[in-house]
């Protein structure tokens, strides 16, 4: 089965039986173009490209943090640097901190402000005593 009409005609054979698979609303999507189908090797897909760079070098926002005073403050600087989710993971595993791999971008900039400014602040109101 080499002849390309024959190829053709099985894969339109194959993706006809899984369309029919399909609910009615993943369907209505497929037909407005609110959807797509993807042609997947059977590896699987290929491995994510690596997070972009972020716009400060970590050294810069590990010291930033370390100034900051306030946890408030700490969570408006990290907004400010508009991290997308894959940044703020990377930045959280470079600074150590532990952060689930399901995280929301709030979550993990509020476990990273905690893991630095939070702690800071809190062995110093417990050191002031």
């Amino acid at each position: 089965m080499t002849d390309p009409a024959d190829l053709a005609h099985e894969v339109l054979l194959r993706v006809a039986a899984f369309v029919r698979t399909l609910p009615a609303d993943q369907l209505q999507d497929l037909a407005s173009g609110a959807a797509k189908l993807e042609l997947v090797p059977k590896s699987g897909r290929p491995a994510k490209a690596a997070p972009a760079a972020l716009s400060r070098p970590v050294s810069e926002i590990e010291s930033m943090l370390a100034e900051l005073e306030t946890r408030q403050a700490a969570v408006q600087y990290l907004n400010d640097l508009k991290l997308t989710v894959p940044q703020a993971k990377e930045l959280a595993k470079t600074l150590g901190v532990a952060a689930p791999a399901k995280s929301t971008k709030a979550a993990l900039l509020t476990a990273i402000v905690d893991a630095t400014v939070g702690r800071r602040l809190d062995s110093l109101a417990l050191s002031a005593r």
